[in-house]
């Protein structure tokens, strides 16, 4: 491997890391699994996740930080969106493992 490759390979592993921490938190992963699908105003997905305001905003931040989420705004409304694609396909893996489709029990991933 040569030395440009490796710093690539250091850049790409530093960026992985970041998404990752983003998703690490229980919180938001459940988020971006509610906004992957469609556009949520943040009322809505307060009552989905059943937390207060306060917690819900600092877990917005972070995703809006890294770049995660993408926000519009209709008068006193804010929506969200995912908008990260690199992000849009960890869910869908991790849906794919962990949520069974309707009718089916149990994690493809159980581990015993």
């Amino acid at each position: 491997m040569t030395t440009a490759e490796i710093r690539e390979l250091e850049a790409s592993a530093a960026e992985a890391s970041q998404l990752l921490s983003a998703l690490a938190n229980e919180r938001r992963l459940l988020i971006l699994c509610h906004i992957a699908g469609e556009e949520m105003s943040v009322g809505e997905i307060q009552s989905l996740l059943g937390i207060g305001q306060s917690a819900l905003s600092q877990h917005l931040a972070v995703l809006r930080e890294q770049g995660l989420v993408a926000t519009r705004r209709v008068s006193q409304t804010i929506y969200y969106r995912l908008a990260s694609p690199e992000a849009q396909r960890i869910i869908e893996t991790l849906a794919d493992i962990y949520c069974p489709p309707a009718g089916k029990s149990g994690r493809k991933g159980k581990r015993t």
